[in-house]
């Protein structure tokens, strides 16, 4: 689990920030100044006393006070967490015995305590009187101690007192909106174990970007952990469990939750529970970290420890999480606290949970709550069927279904609209028809859209569905199932409309994602027909992936990807030139749609089958007057160019003359594509007949047999060399293949090794350690400081043997006789074989450094970055043991060099003219940093290229937003210009922008 910390674009150039940012980051104090200065000459008392939550460095605070101390002092340090008061004030009574008798001698004396627990007044007026003799004595005394124990603070008067607030990272607290790393602030609130976390998880000493990963959520599980200890009242608890439940809100949220008015508490927590953010001034609180899905999710275990007590707060919170439409929040409260009333809330809103990714947690319920009587036989029924559609294959809708049979599903009754629409998702795809009169329907807008735009892409409309789908797609809540089908919808257009499918690096990665969960297994045929169409339009599509896709669909009893997956298989056949395959399979089609009563896609397979047939017979074939038959236009006019093209030579001019001065039928463009592909003689008469203002539009599409041929495969987790094909192949002499790029593998000779076998003694993470090194080679100590910092050197060297002897164990379980270390137990540095090893992650670099060196060679920038594209299958794995954050500094260094490999490619394709491309590579840089600049600017001028204005616009004021939104800057002058330059920043609206910006 891990949360990017993008850096906030400002003026300087992206070198010059990198290394500011870095610099900056290496000289923030998480020491408080308060502190650290304390020992001056100039302080006004011998005694500190921290007054703090845990976490917020009292300890490391103290440390460092006894080290600065240690060179011209006695000094002592006394530790006293989790013992009872009584023994704390005896230990600091012989503690202040011996520092009286040191103070007699002559010499200073400066003491440390931290975390004193109090009891009663008499155990308070104890440990009062043992560091007031202390100080009395002239030593000099630093005490830390928590809020609940405030009464020991009171007794000691004449002291520096030092609160929470006084102890946060003051660097982070100064950052300003407009600060690369505002965000930080967001993540840490200042607190200084979770600052030392962030940095420590990002490896500051490599790399200027900012990651927060399993060393900042194990800080905060941590610090949620400290902040619901046993030893505060109940009611401090309740509001603090109430916050942390909520994340972000008003205090008549949390009072709605505990009944109680927090005020009173939430003054105590403003001044020294910083986690909390609470502002008494706006009544509002935010706990900085857990406000995200992800820190709850990393919470969950010390949340957990309060549900059985706090069972109804916990059911209180997860009402008013549904009430504010925060389902994948409640969902988590949901599976932490169990309860009959949040099973109840839950399946009352199943639906919701269902569109936000939670179908196993309705799932589950379900069954016990029915048996509870929780909820109605009828309702239970309802949740079932849409549970049912979505997940089952081999369920088909009832005749009876609300949706069936023209009744528009926002007209049936209030509590089945939501299950109407859901359903409605299966529907579609088995060829039904959905009708929805109205899109607003509250939370389930987008799927209403998703379902019109199906039947108008079933009806030959791309265009109109590109347009009605334009506006949701980029403004939904991102992680939700209407989300994810409307990528899929938009992307779909594209393809169709002749724009480059963006099913790998852009909108329909997502949606793949989210539709792999557990529950979608009925409707991810669509993801699969976007590859399938992606795939045919770049010729790289073979006959098996498309049978498969038949073969799939028609399991599902979904008519309409079958129905469209056969016509792909037809297009496949007939650029390959196999017209009687191609025309039997078009044919097959034709009868498919017609019995399913897809006039349009009958039509277009109609049109396919008769051209696959008159390039099968030759010139000159007569076929019957089928063009009339065409339900549209734009169909109509392909009809007749291929009825023209097969009557063979002698044919009337008359149709091409016709159809010179009228538009391009655009949302036939996929066809026509198809149709004038090829070597045989009908697309060859077809292109020549094609009125010269289409032809521009009309690129050929490549013969699959020169083409790669896995284009609806996911991207291969091969490692080694890959050849212009994309085929993997193993480097020369090598036998070990280590893969790191999106996930660990180790292969010997072609057969794994088990990864669970080289988890043991840290082989794994030493492994990638020393793999990611030059040279493929670490010395010793590196590797000892690495995984074992608190081992000494002598324990370190022989856990360093015991990894490399299980390495070279498990390798020749696999492969007798192969040893992939070159060094010997004596030796300073662990080595591996580079003539047996190879890693893709080098194979990567080398690409990516060969798109990034060829100026001036346009085609040579765009071969290597295509190849760089293939070879990066993810971010390169992090083991669990990276404690000098090596490993992750090289992955942010590789991520960024590949948004810089794709970035060039993209500007060498542009030049090119290779628009689509162009595109999608660029693209691919936006997914690693959504506010970059040049490849925003290259991906623009590339759809507008490619006559793809609307898509262009839309990205540009996705980006634009963006960018207002965390700069509070408009976009630059160069950005605006190359997306047309359109009034109010390229169509952003001039609210977002603020008066300030519009004067300019």
């Amino acid at each position: 689990m891990t949360i990017r910390v993008h850096r906030r674009p400002v003026a300087e150039s992206a070198e010059n920030e990198s290394s500011s940012v870095t610099k900056r980051l290496s000289s923030w104090r998480l020491a408080s100044r308060s502190v650290s200065s304390f020992l001056s000459t100039s302080r006004t008392s011998n005694l500190l006393v921290m007054c703090s939550e845990p976490g917020m460095g009292k300890t490391r605070a103290l440390r460092a006070l006894v080290s600065q101390a240690r060179k011209s002092s006695t000094t002592h340090s006394l530790r006293l967490y989790g013992i009872d008061g009584l023994s704390a004030s005896r230990r600091l009574a012989r503690l202040a015995r011996q520092v009286e008798r040191e103070c007699l001698s002559g010499g200073p004396v400066v003491v440390s305590i931290d975390d004193v627990p109090t009891g009663d007044d008499a155990i308070v007026d104890r440990e009062a009187s043992s560091i007031l003799r202390m100080t009395s004595a002239g030593a000099t005394v630093a005490v830390s101690l928590l809020p609940e124990d405030e009464l020991l603070a009171e007794r000691l008067a004449d002291s520096v007192r030092v609160v929470s607030r006084d102890l946060l990272v003051r660097d982070v607290l100064e950052l300003s909106p407009n600060d690369p790393l505002y965000d930080v602030r967001a993540l840490t609130g200042g607190m200084p174990s979770l600052v030392s976390a962030l940095l420590r998880d990002s490896g500051v000493p490599h790399s200027g970007a900012l990651a927060a990963g399993s060393t900042y959520f194990e800080a905060l599980e941590h610090l949620v952990g400290a902040a619901l200890r046993p030893r505060l009242l109940d009611g401090e608890i309740s509001t603090r469990l109430a916050m942390l439940l909520l994340g972000r809100g008003t205090f008549d949220d949390v009072a709605s939750v505990t009944c109680v008015d927090p005020g009173e508490i939430a003054a105590g927590l403003e001044e020294f529970a910083p986690l909390f953010g609470v502002s008494c001034q706006n009544a509002s609180f935010r706990c900085f970290g857990v406000d995200t899905i992800e820190g709850i999710t990393a919470c969950a275990a010390p949340l957990a420890t309060k549900a059985s007590a706090w069972s109804a707060l916990f059911d209180s919170a997860l009402r008013v999480l549904v009430e504010r439409g925060e389902f994948g929040r409640a969902a988590i409260i949901a599976r932490i606290s169990p309860s009959h009333a949040a099973a109840r809330v839950a399946l009352g809103h199943a639906e919701e949970f269902i569109g936000m990714g939670e179908v196993g947690l309705i799932r589950r319920m379900i069954g016990p709550a029915l048996a509870r009587s929780l909820i109605s036989p009828e309702r239970a029924a309802s949740v079932e069927t849409v549970l049912s559609a979505l997940g089952d294959t081999g369920f088909r809708l009832p005749e009876a279904w609300p949706g069936q049979g023209g009744e528009d599903a926002p007209c049936a009754a209030d509590g089945q609209v939501a299950g109407v629409l859901l359903a409605g998702c299966r529907a579609v795809l088995a060829g039904g028809g959905v009708p929805v009169a109205n899109h607003d329907v509250g939370r389930f807008t987008g799927l209403a859209v998703h379902l019109q735009a199906v039947q108008l892409l079933r009806d030959g409309r791309p265009s109109a569905a590109q347009r009605l789908v334009g506006p949701h797609v980029f403004s939904g809540l991102e992680g939700t199932l209407s989300a994810a089908l409307l990528r899929l919808d938009m992307d779909i257009a594209c393809v169709l409309l002749g724009g480059d499918g963006t099913g790998e690096s852009g909108l329909g990665a997502g949606a793949g994602e989210f539709l792999a969960r557990d529950g979608y297994l009925a409707i991810r045929d669509e993801g699969a027909l976007l590859l399938a169409l992606d795939a045919v339009a770049r010729g790289s599509c073979d006959r098996a992936s498309i049978d498969a896709l038949v073969c799939e669909s028609e399991r599902a009893g979904n008519e309409l990807v079958r129905v469209a997956a056969l016509m792909m298989g037809a297009a496949v056949e007939y650029v390959r030139g196999d017209y009687r395959n191609a025309g039997l399979r078009s044919a097959i089609a034709a009868g498919a749609a017609g019995r399913a009563g897809f006039t349009h896609l009958e039509s277009e397979a109609s049109v396919l089958c008769s051209a696959a047939a008159g390039s099968g017979l030759g010139l000159g074939a007569v076929f019957p007057d089928w063009g009339s038959a065409c339900d549209t236009e734009g169909l109509s006019a392909v009809a007749r160019l291929v009825s023209t093209a097969l009557e063979g030579e002698g044919a009337s001019q008359g149709v091409p003359r016709m159809l010179e001065g009228r538009p391009l039928p655009i949302d036939e463009l996929w066809l026509l594509r198809v149709l004038t592909s090829g070597r045989g003689d009908v697309p060859e008469r077809l292109r020549s007949l094609v009125p010269r203002s289409w032809a521009a539009a009309l690129v050929p599409i490549p013969s699959p047999q020169d083409a790669p041929d896995a284009a609806i495969r996911p991207r291969g987790d091969a490692v080694g060399c890959h050849d212009g094909e994309g085929v993997c192949e193993a480097a020369p002499g090598a036998r070990l293949r280590l893969g790191l790029l999106g996930g660990f593998s180790l292969d010997v000779d072609g057969n794994p090794v088990p990864e669970w076998h080289i988890d043991r003694r840290a082989a794994k993470a030493m492994l990638v350690f020393v793999a990611l090194h030059p040279r493929l080679s670490a010395k010793r100590y590196e590797i000892i400081e690495q995984l074992w910092p608190d081992c000494d050197y002598k324990a370190g060297l022989d856990r360093v043997y015991q990894a490399t002897s299980t390495l070279r164990r498990e390798v020749a379980a696999v492969a007798p006789g192969i040893d992939p270390f070159l060094s010997g137990r004596g030796d300073r540095a662990v080595s591996l074989d580079p003539e047996l090893i190879e890693c893709d992650y080098a194979e990567f670099a080398k690409a990516a450094g060969e798109a990034l060196a060829s100026e001036g060679d346009d085609a040579g920038a765009l071969k290597a970055a295509l190849r760089a594209e293939r070879l990066y299958t993810g971010d390169l794995f992090v083991p669990t043991r990276d404690f000098t954050g090596y490993v992750v500094a090289r992955r942010q260094e590789l991520r960024e060099l590949y948004a810089d490999a794709v970035v060039a490619g993209a500007e060498a394709a542009l030049r090119l003219g290779r628009y689509r491309i162009s595109a999608r590579l660029a693209d691919a840089a936006t997914a690693v940093d959504d506010l970059r600049e040049d490849a925003v600017e290259v991906l623009i001028q590339a759809l507008r290229a490619g006559g793809r204005m609307f898509e262009a616009e839309q990205r540009y004021r996705r980006y634009a937003v963006c960018f207002v939104d965390r700069t509070h800057m408009p976009p630059s002058k160069r950005l605006r210009k190359a997306a047309g330059g359109r009034g109010h920043e390229g169509g952003l609206p001039a609210h977002r922008l603020g008066r300030g910006f519009l004067a300019r």
